[in-house]
């Protein structure tokens, strides 16, 4: 009865137009966001202007729906600033007045690439639906005494495609969701295992304590993000970070190998600082290209001239919103994580950068810590900080690829040293709160 129409993918700041899609017995919808009332809608167009802040953070938007006497009769929760999602789906039962009877699914979608779908399907109980409105897909008449499910499944492209599935009839509620949290901790080097038990009553969410659900390992997610500036340093002195193979391997696109459990293998992506920018409903969205996964372990085997590949001129960056994008990207893979600066000053031979950032270095450390993402800083000019350096904080000095080498491989050691302790529901990351007094573990930061 009550479902976002507005989508929020990516990074979102500011102020955005939230509107949603309502249907009867809905009377009024409150918008909430963080727990804090935004406002209440009373009618279409159903839309509310909602502050999402300055600086990148985790938000959780509730919208509840009342009917005419107040009652509480609909409810739906979207979480911004807190996945990858490429493609995100939205769906509602649209009801007839006065029987109540579900008579059609609408649908809403929303892409970062504003990419549009390239087909749309729906069942009710596993049987196809006709669907020649994508928006609005007519329900045949069912025995409302029986549980149905109904599904929707919206296809981007082969490697994008998104569905919502509903459920109504009998006892069950309108919507069927199960979602978990995970969060990352850091454990003591003199623990061999870390088990479900370990865990209890340590966690806490506004003072409640918070019960976990499962512990494990899993591969772990790394994103390196490149500035134009260590790019140049590279490009100035090639023998000191080539090796004698020169290839281009992080670019090619092939799965991961898993090993005899089916585990995957730890991976590392590359992300660059040059920004581009598209609009989406009416609003600017910033991509940054990111290269395909590859095995962490090759990062200690390979040169730093392989693995940047391009060419170096003037230009411009946003170095902080790349580092924040990136940061979003593994901390949603809910595994291991961590993320690298490979940052330099502007040698003094280089073309000038400019940086045109929206968030500043310490908006973005706040993001990483409230995602407990671990961030490490490696500086091609030295440990001495410089403006762009000391923004994030002590760095350490990698001056050829042995010392890339050396830093990757404490990389991996830090890494192993992670777990992912899971929840039950979706919560707000930087609302878990771990009691150290009680334990050796840390949250990962």
């Amino acid at each position: 009865m009550v479902a976002f129409e507005t989508l929020l993918l990516g990074i979102v700041t500011g102020i955005w137009p939230v509107r949603l899609m309502v249907a009867p017995p809905v009377a009024t919808v409150e918008l909430r966001l963080d727990s804090a009332v935004v406002g209440v809608m009373h009618g279409p167009p159903w839309a509310l202007e909602c502050d999402l802040g300055t600086g990148p953070m985790p938000h959780e938007l509730t919208a509840i729906g009342r009917d005419a006497s107040g009652r509480e009769v609909a409810r739906a929760t979207q979480w911004a600033n807190l996945g990858r999602d490429r493609a995100r789906v939205s769906a509602l039962l649209e009801r007839e007045p006065g029987t109540n009877r579900p008579a059609a699914l609408r649908l809403a979608w929303e892409t970062a690439e504003a990419v549009q779908p390239q087909s749309v399907t729906a069942t009710i109980d596993g049987t196809p639906l006709t669907v020649a409105d994508p928006r609005r897909i007519p329900l045949p008449k069912v025995d409302d005494d029986q549980p149905h499910v109904v599904s929707a499944e919206v296809v981007f492209s082969p490697r994008m495609r998104e569905r919502a599935d509903l459920a109504f009839g009998g006892d069950v509620v309108d919507r069927v969701e199960s979602e978990l949290t995970a969060v990352a901790v850091t454990v003591p080097s003199t623990r061999a295992a870390l088990g479900l038990r370990d865990v209890q009553g340590v966690f806490s969410e506004g003072g409640a304590p918070l019960t976990p659900v499962g512990v494990d390992e899993g591969h772990a997610e790394v994103a390196l993000v490149v500035d134009l500036s260590a790019r140049a340093v590279i490009a100035a002195n090639p023998r000191a970070w080539e090796d004698r193979s020169g290839s281009q391997w992080w670019v090619q696109e092939q799965p991961l190998p898993r090993d005899a459990l089916g585990i995957e293998a730890d991976r590392f992506r590359l992300v660059g600082t040059i920004p581009s920018a598209i609009a989406v409903s009416g609003r600017e969205r910033t991509f940054f290209p990111t290269s395909s996964p590859v095995r962490l372990a090759w990062l200690s085997r390979h040169s730093l001239s392989s693995w940047l590949g391009v060419r170096v001129g003037s230009g411009v960056q946003a170095v902080a919103d790349a580092a924040a994008v990136a940061a979003s990207d593994v901390a949603a893979s809910n595994s291991r994580r961590a993320l690298v600066l490979l940052l330099a000053e502007t040698p003094g031979a280089a073309p000038r950068v400019t940086d045109i950032s929206t968030y500043d270095a310490a908006s973005v450390r706040a993001y990483l810590a409230a995602l407990d993402v671990p961030l490490a800083v490696w500086s091609l000019t030295g440990s001495e900080p410089g403006p762009l350096t000391a923004a994030w904080g002590p760095a350490v000095a990698v001056r050829d690829r042995w010392d890339v080498q050396d830093q990757a491989k404490k990389l991996v050691k830090a890494l192993d040293g992670q777990r992912i302790v899971w929840f039950a529901g979706r919560h707000l990351p930087q609302r878990i709160a771990l009691d150290e007094s009680r334990t050796a573990l840390r949250l990962a930061r």
